[in-house]
């Protein structure tokens, strides 16, 4: 289980030469808009980071009841994990629902949107998966991150690992606090970038990957 060489190289090959990656400048903050990871997904990008996922969840020892994600952006990608890995889907929310038998919510501050953010749970659904890995899209602040562990922890069920796409090193904010460092895992680990968007990449475990395959 994993996916091809030629696809994982690719999505590399964009980072590392800034392919579709602007960055901008929005209250004093410096945002990356990556097209193909945040507006849009090319088949064969989604299949592949979603097996990616899969890959090294399985390899690292983890046995998640379910995969949990955060709407909207990382919401994609755990869909594609859970596919790849036959397990249940878990969205955590950024409104309430009316569906919600019974609401858990933990406030926080999304520094993308520019606004205090309230994730939402329910934990007549989350209760029902005792161990869960989290998959999302980008780490910076690891406000969001600390605030899905904390719902999910309130439903009663425990966080096994975290895996993100993107982890944007470079911000120098500290990692997760509500979870241990050494299950928390990115694909690529971007430790810096440059004003036209090209991404230092040396690190992650989509790196990691390509090494193994490249080494037969």
């Amino acid at each position: 289980m994993g996916p091809s060489l030629e696809t994982v190289s690719k999505i590399l090959w964009s980072l590392r030469t800034g392919s579709g990656i602007k960055i901008k400048d929005v209250g004093g903050e410096s945002i990356l808009r990556i097209e193909w990871l945040n507006l849009y997904n090319h088949p064969d990008v989604l299949g592949s980071l979603g097996e990616l996922f899969a890959h090294w969840i399985v390899k690292l020892g983890y046995s998640p009841d379910a995969i949990v994600s955060m709407e909207t952006s990382g919401a994609k990608y755990g869909v594609a994990t859970s596919l790849s890995l036959g397990l249940p889907y878990v969205s955590l929310y950024k409104g309430d629902k009316l569906i919600f038998d019974d609401p858990v919510s933990v406030e926080s501050r999304s520094v993308t949107e520019s606004r205090p953010l309230k994730l939402f749970g329910d934990k007549s659904i989350i209760a029902r998966f005792k161990k869960v890995v989290i998959v999302d899209d980008i780490r910076r602040t690891s406000h969001t991150i600390d605030s899905a562990v904390e719902v999910i922890e309130k439903c009663g069920s425990s966080v096994e690992s975290c895996f993100v796409v993107l982890d944007f090193k470079f911000a120098g904010h500290p990692y997760p606090r509500r979870i241990r460092r050494e299950v928390f895992h990115s694909l690529f680990e971007v430790s810096s970038i440059s004003r036209t968007g090209e991404c230092e990449v040396n690190a992650g475990l989509a790196v990691r990957y390509l090494e193994l395959l490249r080494a037969g």
